[in-house]
């Protein structure tokens, strides 16, 4: 688990350092060999034990110079001595920044000797049962697959519900298998598979557009091939020649897009969120260039394979009539022209779908409550060393508070154990005393718990809507209190008042339930993330239930982070030694929160947006091309009497036709496909009627222009140039 720490360096001075407490089998486990010396075992885990620590690679490097001597040497953790006992290797990382895990660990600690003083145990087993804030690892015996642990687990679960029901005999309470790869990338697989897609959806209508400008070159060659032919060259000949020059093509294209890759890489991992697995190893290596090199060849060859059989069976007699130019001849490629433009317009749509209702969905994503006001609020991490005791800790904030209450341009302060869209949650069970609606065997219930100062909810803008706030009258002297949120009354309460309700996160000495009074009820604040509502929420004040790493949120009149070094500077005045951390605006962890969404509505816009491009050129060809075949005949109709806007119409009307053939193709598409979006989505149903309606409208404008140019310049030929040049 994620108990974060500060070394004492050179000087005295302390530094906030990522630091994991660990079971002592937890590297065996994952079967980790030391870079230097030794990793934990169950004999540095048991109460009592030695302090000892495993450093990361990158920390050892930065604190200790890379020294191998390192070993048996100490270092200070919030004011505890730890021996250092070994050196994990560089590769070594975990990939799951969560509450369980900092993003950065630089120091793995045993976790009985670190919280037994604290929790007061000796051993796993006397733990306490109303708090789920760990994450196991295990490793399958050969054979047993993932269904057969969850089988097992599902065992456990049930003998843990049967021995202690007031903890865990409630609905969604169980152990849950995961393979840790699927873990990993649970959060971010749909993003990447949206992402695959589009990238494949964009290389096939450029692939098309290929096709099509090789089928225009071959129709452009049709004497020369035909003159071939008639010479004795065969059909096979004719085909591996012009399939030849396409597989060319297409390597010298994909080494131009590789090129053009190294830049575009560097802006992906900018724009890339913090939780994408291994985001900062994106680059371009010997893997990349194989895979360029293979789908250069293989699109080269397959979109190659349609105008180089084409071309391989001409038409001797007509091919040879004045430069093979016919209505035959036009007639020959105009299908394969036509089912080409049908099919890069189809894919398109279904790219501009994505994208649109990933617009959408980021615009709702944006005008959503998250429960709270994150403008004008500084917020920082003061982490007191883990063990602090409870006076001291009370001591410290109440000051702490009242100092940056005082401040100029301050209007409101609080602190909370964990800040909304700082990582991670910490919850447990809460039992409820009595209900209307829920039965005596279901209220016991999982439940994500706080700990907050007085002030808190006003210094974030979370609404009060019934009852009171916490008062300074709230102490470890005065009856135990809590306040729940909107979705707590309504799970539990829906048709009764809740103030004056009683609720229970844990026991006393006598084993007897700690029951605390509800004394108000506040809006549901969204805390993981912005995207989903989350558990239902209690709040305890910190005075009753002293927390040691707690977030400050300051309130201002004026910008900020102009705040930051006088709030830091209180924070020094009380102890010069502890760390400030994650100094940042709400506004910029809000920022933070809507990466993700924001980096896939970013990538598949810019796909869909050069899918629209390529669309838009690609009916421009094919237009065009039609019009330069057909131009004896537009000739011949406007000598007839066929006047300009019908030439006009006539052109545009058979375009359009073909365009309309590939929207009605790619909203069937889109509608099967876009449903693969559903867990990116917000408030937005992957069929949402007005996107379709707009990216049809947008498409079809965009294919009215593309057609409209070669319409126009169609309508402007003049009769007689055009028959004396036939």
């Amino acid at each position: 688990m994620d108990i974060g720490s500060r070394v004492r360096g050179d000087a005295g001075v302390q530094h906030d350092v990522g630091a994991a407490g660990v079971s002592g089998d937890f590297f065996a486990v994952l079967r980790v060999e030391p870079q230097l010396g030794r990793l934990l075992t169950e004999e540095d885990d048991r109460g009592g034990a030695e302090l000892t620590v495993v450093l990361s690679d990158g920390f050892w490097k930065r604190r200790f110079g890379g020294d191998p001597g390192v070993i048996g040497s100490t270092i200070d953790l919030d004011g505890q001595v730890f021996t250092v006992i070994g050196v994990l290797p560089p590769e070594f990382q975990i990939l799951h920044p969560d509450a369980q895990f900092p993003k950065s660990v630089d120091a793995w600690v045993p976790l009985l000797p670190v919280f037994g003083a604290q929790f007061g145990l000796n051993a796993y087993s006397g733990a306490p049962r109303s708090s789920h804030g760990m994450r196991g690892f295990g490793r399958l015996k050969p054979g047993v697959t993932l269904a057969q642990a969850q089988a097992d687990m599902d065992a456990v679960a049930r003998a843990m519900r049967e021995k202690s029901p007031d903890w865990y005999d409630f609905e969604g309470w169980g152990i849950t298998v995961l393979s840790l790869h699927g873990d990993l990338v649970e959060d971010v697989k749909p993003a990447l598979i949206v992402l695959l897609g589009a990238v494949g959806f964009v290389l096939l209508i450029a692939c098309v557009n290929v096709a099509n400008l090789l089928l225009v070159r071959a129709a452009g060659r049709e004497r020369e091939i035909a003159v071939r032919s008639a010479l004795g060259a065969g059909r096979g000949r004719l085909s591996r020649q012009l399939l030849t020059e396409s597989v060319t093509l297409g390597v010298v294209g994909g080494g131009f897009g590789l090129a053009l890759s190294f830049l575009l890489v560097r802006a992906v991992t900018l724009f890339a969120p913090v939780n994408l697995p291994r985001g900062d190893e994106i680059g371009l290596d010997v893997g990349v260039l194989l895979f360029t090199l293979i789908v250069s060849l293989l699109t080269g060859l397959v979109f190659g394979l349609l105008p180089a059989l084409h071309a391989g069976r001409p038409d001797l007699v007509e091919s040879l009539k004045e430069g093979g130019r016919s209505a035959t001849t036009g007639l020959r490629g105009r299908g394969a022209h036509t089912a080409l433009v049908v099919a890069e317009v189809a894919l398109a749509l279904v790219l501009l779908a994505g994208a649109g209702l990933m617009v959408r969905s980021f615009g709702r994503l944006l005008s959503s409550d998250p429960g709270y006001n994150p403008e004008n609020v500084l917020t920082l991490n003061v982490p007191l060393p883990a063990g602090t005791s409870g006076a001291r800790v009370v001591s410290f904030w109440d000051q702490l508070l009242q100092r940056t209450a005082a401040l100029p341009g301050v209007t409101s302060v609080g602190a909370i154990s964990q800040l909304p869209l700082s990582g991670g949650a910490m919850s447990g069970t809460t039992r409820i005393e009595r209900s209307e609606t829920v039965p005596e065997d279901q209220r016991s219930w999982e439940v994500d718990r706080r700990v907050v100062s007085p002030d808190y909810f006003r210094a974030m803008g979370v609404p009060i809507l019934r009852g009171r706030a916490f008062s300074e009258a709230d102490d470890g002297a005065a009856r135990l209190v809590a306040i729940v949120d909107e979705l707590f009354v309504r799970h539990f309460w829906p048709t009764e008042d809740p103030i004056g309700q009683r609720i229970a996160i844990d026991r006393d000495a006598q084993g007897e339930l700690r029951w605390r009074e509800v004394v108000g009820v506040v809006a549901h604040s969204k805390h993981n993330d912005l995207a989903t509502v989350g558990r239902e929420q209690a709040y305890f004040p910190y005075k009753q239930r002293p927390f040691a790493r707690m977030y400050l949120a300051v309130r201002t009149t004026v910008e900020p982070l102009a705040l930051a070094r006088a709030v830091r500077q209180e924070v020094w005045s009380l102890d010069s030694s502890q760390p400030v951390a994650d100094v940042q605006t709400m506004e910029a962890r809000v920022g933070s929160a809507l990466a993700q969404p924001r980096f896939a509505l970013l990538l598949l816009g810019s796909f869909a947006f050069l899918a629209l491009l390529m669309a838009a050129v690609g009916i421009y060809g094919v237009i065009s091309y039609t019009v330069s075949q057909r131009s004896h005949e537009i000739g011949i109709r406007m000598a007839m009497g066929a006047d300009r806007g019908t030439v006009l119409s006539h052109v545009m009307r058979q375009g359009l036709a073909v365009v309309a053939v590939g929207l009605a193709i790619g909203v069937a598409a889109a509608l099967a496909l876009t449903r693969l979006l559903g867990g990116l989505l917000f408030e937005v149903s992957a069929s949402d009627p007005l996107t379709y309606a707009g990216v049809i409208l947008l498409l079809a404008a965009v294919a009215a222009l593309a057609c409209g140019l070669p319409a126009l310049r169609a309508a402007r030929l003049e009769p007689v140039e055009v028959l004396r040049r036939e």
